[in-house]
């Protein structure tokens, strides 16, 4: 843990609500708690914005749009000379575009890190992306998959990228456990039935197609009576992904075997109605809704891929499946859904790896020895 009180900056110009932009949220309460001095620099009109203001943290919508980014250079400069900050911490490696340019008008000096959530598509070994790379102190990649990522594509020295997975809070999981009955009752759900719950937004790669042709399978072959909760909503302009979703559900006949909640803010009262957690997602940097569900003490069925690799032990905390397979994924749930001995097994193992690895505290623990260390001496990469 840091000696001293720091003024940080925690910073995301994305307007999704999701696993990356939660992790800002939830990273930026956790250092406020210890006592630190944090604001949260948002997109305007974003989720996060919103949702800053409703957690308490002070936030400013100072990031604009792209063909707006003088704007955002000039406007967060100007602050940051009138605020000086001792650490700054962006989510989004865009945002190194208008960050980078900021800090160095503002004629001030902290230290810089990035925390990689998604893997790069192309190589940033041009001379404006090693400028940019270059005035980071850190990178923090999500998972092995992403520091593989990192080593791969952009230009920065190995020795600063620090694998740093997103953490949660574990007092917000667990204590619902026990009373499945509210969200049952609300989606008129049988208290005898198996739930297999998905979370998640509703975006193209996050496996909703093959739940959809699991649910169907399952529907067709096994007696037992196994709904399927899909919680999440459509992102900023995915809005048509939704609706081919669920035109989906209504081509399979799938009637209320599926179940689509929506957004919802009540994710641990939503997982204490679930049997079993699915995440099918065909190549995910993390999966912060997977450890949400694990915390919580469901056994989970996941695809065996990427980020999933550093989160599940297969047949010990969970089942995992190859990507874009339908019939694995509907025979993994069978699996669970028929051993309920299995089903406990796992849970509790599940649980106990998420404490141990993925808890904020130790997540945050591991971020303030890097602010401290480059607040003291900063060296740049």
């Amino acid at each position: 843990m840091a000696s001293s009180r720091l003024r940080i900056l925690q910073a995301c110009g994305s307007l999704s609500w999701g696993g990356l932009e939660m992790q800002a949220l939830t990273v930026s309460l956790e250092l406020r708690k210890r006592g630190h001095d944090v604001t949260l620099l948002c997109r305007e009109k974003s989720t996060l914005l919103n949702e800053a203001g409703r957690r308490g943290i002070p936030a400013r919508g100072s990031i604009f749009s792209d063909s707006l980014i003088f704007g955002t250079i000039g406007t967060v400069s100007r602050w940051l000379r009138n605020n000086p900050m001792d650490v700054i911490h962006t989510h989004l490696s865009h945002d190194l575009w208008w960050l980078v340019p900021a800090v160095r008008l503002s004629n001030t000096s902290p230290a810089l890190f990035l925390t990689k959530h998604v893997a790069s598509g192309v190589k940033k070994d041009d001379f404006l992306h090693t400028y940019l790379y270059r005035r980071l102190d850190g990178v923090f990649a999500v998972s092995n998959y992403i520091k593989t990522s990192v080593f791969n594509t952009c230009p920065v020295d190995e020795a600063n990228v620090h694998v740093i997975p997103p953490g949660i809070s574990l007092q917000d999981f667990g204590n619902l456990r026990n009373d499945p009955c509210r969200v049952r009752s609300e989606f008129n759900i049988p208290m005898d039935a198996i739930v297999v719950g998905m979370i998640g937004r509703l975006s193209p790669g996050k496996g909703h197609e093959e739940i959809l042709q699991a649910a169907k399978m399952l529907s067709v072959s096994s007696r037992m009576d196994i709904r399927f909760l899909v919680v999440g909503g459509a992102s900023f302009g995915e809005e048509s992904y939704e609706k081919k979703i669920k035109d989906l559900a209504a081509e399979l006949g799938l009637g209320d075997r599926v179940i689509f909640t929506g957004f919802r803010q009540d994710v641990p009262r939503l997982l204490a109605c679930m049997d079993i957690f699915a995440f099918p997602s065909h190549e995910e940097s993390f999966g912060l809704a997977l450890t949400e569900a694990m915390a919580m003490g469901i056994p989970v069925v996941a695809t065996r891929s990427a980020g999933v690799l550093d989160i599940v032990e297969e047949n010990r905390s969970g089942i995992l499946v190859s990507p874009k397979n339908q019939t694995q994924l509907a025979e993994g749930i069978l699996r669970l859904a028929v051993n309920p001995e299995i089903r406990q097994e796992y849970g509790i193992e599940g649980r106990r790896r998420v404490k141990k690895l993925f808890s904020i505290e130790s997540v945050v623990d591991r971020l303030e020895v890097y602010y401290e260390k480059s607040r003291k001496g900063r060296k740049k990469m």
